[in-house]
């Protein structure tokens, strides 16, 4: 199983609308917006890292996100 955490930069004032996106994708199993540089964090569960890439650039395709920068799980 291969596990990320992708910290989400998305533009001023729609970040719950993002949110709301991102907790829609497939194997994207918890979000949260926070403060700081970045607005929104999630955490993806996937059967491969090849998976895991596939579900971040769908999310990275999401109207209003602006940057992303993920973490993989060792």
């Amino acid at each position: 199983m291969a596990i990320g955490y992708v910290a989400i930069h998305c533009d001023t004032g729609r970040e719950v609308q993002t949110y709301e996106r991102i907790l829609g994708t497939a194997h994207v199993k918890e979000a949260s917006i926070v403060m700081g540089l970045y607005d929104i964090v999630c955490k993806i569960e996937a059967s491969t890292t090849k998976e895991l890439e596939s579900i971040v650039m769908q999310i990275r395709k999401i109207p209003h996100v602006q940057t992303t920068m993920t973490l993989l799980v060792l």
